[in-house]
């Protein structure tokens, strides 16, 4: 009779932890969506930023920092908050382009705030040495929306002109049906003009690029 109710007893514990188990990471997972899930653009940002022109003129600013004897025609400017808690979801997108493509065939510069410490730019820097250059913009310098995200630029006749513009995917993991899909369009851009193609509407796990909307 002990060893059944002893039996019962441990069955009962064990199933409470599960179910404790169970609301805390279902708590979890609610708690991060409520903190980082948002319109890639939001009411508050610039209405400039639906219009594929008008992106590419405010990104004049980083395309004029880019050095004047750049091997690679096509440059990825990364949208990079340090603080973002949605870096890592985009991550498996961005590390999939850098083994695509060498320094030779692809550009890629890291966007910052002038908000990002000195500490921050310092550990960015020696984790990624040379293949990723880095640039520090203020937001009215350069209006984004949210991080993370990308814009991808090619270089026809002289002029840098924009291919892509908007989130690495949509969705709490920020995914895209296709792997191949970022690739294939720095491809197309190897090949000459390409776009603009714009991928700004939806909801997604992002961070509001302008520190006073966190």
């Amino acid at each position: 009779m002990n060893t059944t109710s002893n039996a019962s007893r441990k069955n009962f514990l064990i199933g409470s932890l599960i179910t404790v188990w169970l609301a805390a990471t279902l708590l979890g997972l609610w708690w991060f969506q409520q903190q980082t899930i948002r319109p890639f653009i939001s009411a508050n940002d610039d209405a400039r930023l639906w219009q594929a022109a008008e992106v590419e003129s405010l990104f004049q600013s980083a395309v004029a920092r880019l050095p004047a004897d750049m091997a690679a025609d096509v440059v990825l400017f990364h949208f990079w908050n340090p603080d973002c808690l949605c870096n890592q979801v985009s991550q498996r997108h961005f590390n999939g382009i850098l083994r695509e493509f060498d320094q030779q065939q692809l550009r890629v510069v890291a966007i910052t705030s002038t908000t990002t410490s000195t500490e921050q730019i310092e550990d960015f820097k020696r984790l990624n040495g040379e293949r990723i250059d880095l640039i520090q913009l203020s937001p009215q310098e350069l209006p984004l929306s949210a991080s993370p995200g990308l814009a991808l630029f090619n270089r026809i006749d002289g002029e840098y002109r924009m291919g892509y513009f908007g989130a690495y995917g949509f969705g709490a993991l920020c995914t895209v049906a296709n792997d191949d899909f970022f690739p294939n369009i720095i491809r197309n851009l190897k090949k000459g003009p390409y776009g603009p193609f714009m991928n700004v509407a939806g909801d997604g796990c992002f961070c509001a690029w302008n520190p006073a909307e966190k």
